[in-house]
This record gives structure tokens, C-alpha cells and sequence, in this order.
């Protein structure tokens, strides 16, 4: 199929990695970044427990989530699995969950 489909994407962190991820961050974004660039990753962003009630609090992350553009599911695991957070034991790639999605409506980017 030559045409892209959409994916959510949820990749659940592990416990007590939050040191881990905030050290890595930089060369999560720049490994992020010629899949943005290309359209391959549409948005990409931290999920959090709950927003934070102040400017001051710091933010409840507890994993990532992406919209992709992808031919199969199976590519899309193959991006996850070669981000730096996999690599280095951030995200629980057992409970990651890619849910195919039809976008009926989307902002030009």
C-alpha cells in the first residue's frame, strides 16, 4: 500500500526513570527530528499524570505519546524500538499500544 495510515501511539514509561529521561531529553528530540522534518511523526509529547495546577510545579510525566504516518504497525515499533528512551530502559515497550487511526480533519501543518 503506498499510502500512509495514521497511528496513535502511547509508550508508557517505566517506574522511577524520570532522572533518566530528563538527562537524555536533547538527543531524544535530535534523534526525533528528521521524523518530524519528513512528516513521519506528526506530534510528539510527554503524557502526564495530571497538568500542572501552577506555572511553578514541575510536570507529572508518565510516557510519550505521537501521531505517526506509517505503512504498517510494524514500522511504527520499529521507530519506537530505536529511540534513545527504548535504548535505554525510559519507556516500557511491552505495554506500548499503536492504535490505527483515520484523521478525518487536520489542520494544515
Amino acid at each position: 500500500m503506498s499510502q500512509l495510515n495514521d497511528f496513535l501511539v502511547q509508550i508508557p514509561d517505566k517506574p522511577d526513570v524520570l532522572a533518566t529521561r530528563v538527562s537524555n531529553v536533547q538527543a531524544h528530540m535530535a534523534g526525533l527530528k528528521g521524523l518530524v522534518e519528513s512528516g513521519t511523526i506528526v506530534m510528539s509529547g510527554p503524557t502526564l499524570v495530571t497538568h500542572p495546577k501552577t506555572a511553578n510545579e514541575g510536570l507529572a510525566i508518565n510516557g510519550s505519546a505521537w501521531l505517526v504516518r506509517a505503512n504498517s504497525e510494524e514500522e511504527v515499533r520499529a521507530i519506537v524500538a530505536n529511540d534513545i528512551y527504548a535504548k535505554l530502559g525510559v519507556w516500557d515497550l511491552d505495554k506500548v499500544t499503536v492504535t490505527p487511526f483515520k484523521c478525518a480533519m487536520r489542520k494544515p501543518l
